[in-house]
């Protein structure tokens, strides 16, 4: 099995990568965002938490597009209670439903490779698992903004 991933942080935190801002594309009415990152050093663990670390990269195009009215979710006064910065279900945000569409490509240093046959799609999750399949696009803000 192979487990292309961020690595784990000094400060613990795994599996996420900073990607640049301009990797990212909104559309002005907020229904279709885009992101596209090429070649991302990432490692390949082979085995979760396995600490291989083989060099490699990712590369990917993801797109979002929103379907139906937004869903606008508030935090309750409660939620607010002693400081909204600390307590983790504190948001604010406005959301829809969204299919997401994209390719994938990655590669490590061992010589081993993968690439997506045609766009996979969370549409076709559901079709194949027999479960919805999962896509939100919106804004929030959350924490210390709230305040």
């Amino acid at each position: 099995m192979h487990d292309f991933n961020g690595g784990i942080a000094p400060s613990g935190l795994f599996w996420t990568l900073r990607v640049p801002d301009s990797a990212l594309s909104v559309i002005k009415d907020g229904k279709s965002a885009t992101l596209h990152v090429e070649n991302i050093d990432v490692v390949d663990d082979l085995q979760i938490f396995g600490g291989a670390n083989i060099p490699s990269t990712v590369s990917f195009d993801i797109t979002w597009t929103g379907q139906g009215p937004r869903h606008h979710y508030k935090p309750s006064k409660e939620d607010l209670e002693p400081n909204p910065a600390f307590i983790p279900v504190a948001f604010d945000g406005k959301f829809r439903d969204a299919v997401a569409t994209g390719t994938f490509s990655g590669s490590n240093a061992d010589g081993f490779s993968f690439t997506t046959v045609g766009t996979a799609s969370s549409a076709e999750v559901s079709e194949v698992l027999g479960a919805p399949g999962f896509a939100e696009l919106g804004f929030e803000r959350n924490g210390s903004y709230l305040s």
